[in-house]
């Protein structure tokens, strides 16, 4: 008689939900990371630019349109800037409730797989017992034919 596990389809539907809580957490992590990318690249951006202007404003001096027009870029990518951390801080919120839903279809596939593996660890005693019998019964048998 072979191993049947009672809840076998219980256990594959909570595989199933773990790998796909999995690949969410996994997606959203990867949005966190291009955000952070994305925010990295702007900041080295705005500081190449300020660098350039300080550096254009020491050797030949910068018009009111020069100054004004940098004012302004400035202001715009602060903007962005605000926009992309707010934008980080959200998915990073996302990122942690996926990781409670992870962690919690995780461990719910954890209780079923404890039961398989108990079920099976019982399942195999069971039949090593039973071959104990046999042989033992054999035994007894060639014991009892002898003495005759």
């Amino acid at each position: 008689m072979s191993f049947q596990f009672t809840l076998n389809g219980v256990l594959r539907l909570r595989e199933s939900l773990e790998r796909s809580e999995l690949q969410q957490l996994q997606l959203i992590a990867s949005a966190v990371a291009h955000a952070r990318d994305e925010i990295e690249t702007l900041e080295k951006e705005m500081s190449a630019a300020q660098r350039r202007t300080l550096d254009a404003a020491a050797s030949a001096g910068v018009t009111g349109a020069e100054l004004h027009f940098e004012l302004a870029r400035e202001a715009a990518w602060n903007i962005l800037r605000t926009e992309l951390l707010n934008r980080l801080f959200q998915l990073e919120k996302k990122q942690k409730e996926q990781q409670k839903r992870y962690f919690q279809a995780r461990m719910q596939r954890k209780i079923v797989s404890n039961l398989y593996d108990r079920q099976f660890a019982q399942y195999k005693l069971d039949q090593s017992r039973r071959e104990q019998q046999r042989i033992d019964e054999l035994f007894l048998i060639r014991s009892i034919s002898r003495s005759m």
